[in-house]
């Protein structure tokens, strides 16, 4: 059913990455689990997705019944690494799909911060989704 390489990852891994949807679709036709857990940070194929801003790759996971709220390395969700990596996603698609979506914006990290904190800490943050971030 799969192939890992060393670290884990299917080829599964690297469709979300690149945005790669119909590869993305092939390979969970074949029966590779949607939240196959590679082995370096332990991030699902939807982290690779929000990673890199790759939103359509990240909607084919969630429809496909990924799990929004994965813990990976540092318990971190998916909308941590969202708010992360948001100049991928600049025009806020990628965190308004994950909390349209049920993300959970409370959700601590393993130092007790939540997605609206870390968006504090981000230079230049837009504002409008601090407020969407907000308790």
């Amino acid at each position: 059913m799969s192939e890992l390489d060393r670290e884990g990852r299917d080829e599964l891994h690297y469709a979300a990455k690149a945005n790669d949807v119909d590869t993305l679709r092939r390979r969970l036709d074949a029966g590779v689990a949607v939240d196959l857990v590679e082995q370096r940070a332990r991030w699902t194929p939807l982290f690779f997705a929000v990673d890199n801003g790759a939103v359509d790759a990240a909607e084919a996971l969630l429809d496909a019944g990924a799990d929004i709220e994965a813990r990976a390395d540092r318990e971190i969700t998916p909308l941590h690494l969202a708010v992360n990596r948001w100049r991928q996603s600049p025009d806020g698609a990628m965190i308004r799909l994950l909390l349209d979506r049920g993300a959970d914006k409370a959700s601590a990290d393993m130092h007790g911060w939540t997605p609206g904190d870390r968006a504090k800490g981000q230079f230049g943050f837009p504002d409008d989704l601090k407020e969407l971030l907000a308790p």
